[in-house]
């Protein structure tokens, strides 16, 4: 079996993390590395990863605890522990969000039925409690850099690429959307990603940088003139299309109950 490392930054994530760490260890794909990366917590965050790596390690659940002495980021956090990463595959999961537990068989299985190199799929959307989803995110078939590009279609708690095959991929130097930015580098050296039906995960809705959307407008414009280097008029013509995708298309995929 191959070793998949799963990267999980945490920041004042002890209410949550638990709920997050156990939808790992319960995946039923072994064996699993796990590297934990707090981001200079005030609520005891690093000291709960330790205490938990210390009684769920197993030889086929490998931990690896890992943290900042000053607050970094989640980019500068997720590049560190990248580095620690012995895995065949990579993976994250942030520490408010859940995996389904057939997550990692279940893309595993695709990636080799495929020939393919990147895995994504549809995830469930909580606020409160996860088995009380309010929608579900769909995804394409495939997953192709053109249509990354356009906007952030690939849910990077559900993302999971052949480190083994196309190298490890740097978490780019952005404050924000350095996932988005990251997955677009992924797509560029190792082709479409194929895309799960069924959700594989869930993630947890909250007030942050989606409900803001001046926000929306500067991390992303960043994406295109800062990490791919575009002119101020081209990024604001990708900005157009961004806008497009993400409000017309992708919200047309989001099925709510």
């Amino acid at each position: 079996m191959q070793l998949v490392s799963v990267i999980m930054p945490t920041y004042n994530s002890v209410r949550t993390m638990q709920e997050a760490l156990d939808s790992i260890k319960d995946q039923t794909h072994r064996p699993i590395q796990i590297i934990t990366i707090d981001d200079a917590s005030e609520d005891g965050s690093y000291a709960f990863a330790k205490a938990y790596s210390q009684k769920r390690a197993a030889p086929d659940f490998q931990f690896i605890t890992l943290s900042n002495s000053i607050n970094a980021g989640a980019g500068v956090s997720r590049n560190k522990a990248l580095n620690k990463a012995t895995g065949d595959y990579i993976a994250f999961l942030d520490a408010d969000d859940l995996w389904k537990p057939r997550k990692l068989e279940m893309q595993l299985s695709a990636l080799k039925e495929h020939n393919a190199t990147i895995c994504y799929g549809a995830y469930e959307l909580f606020k409160i409690h996860p088995d009380k989803p309010i929608a579900v995110q769909h995804v394409f078939d495939k997953l192709s850099y053109s249509k990354l590009h356009k906007a952030n279609y690939l849910g990077n708690l559900t993302g999971l690429y052949h480190a083994a095959a196309i190298g490890k991929i740097p978490i780019p130097a952005l404050r924000k959307r350095q996932d988005w930015a990251m997955w677009l580098d992924v797509l560029k050296k190792g082709g479409d990603a194929i895309g799960i039906q069924e959700p594989i995960a869930s993630y947890r809705l909250g007030n942050g940088l989606s409900a803001n959307k001046t926000a929306l407008i500067k991390h992303n414009y960043a994406v295109y003139r800062t990490h791919l280097g575009y002119s101020a008029l081209k990024s604001a013509w990708c900005m157009i299309l961004f806008f497009y995708e993400q409000f017309a298309v992708k919200r047309r995929m989001v099925k709510r109950f």
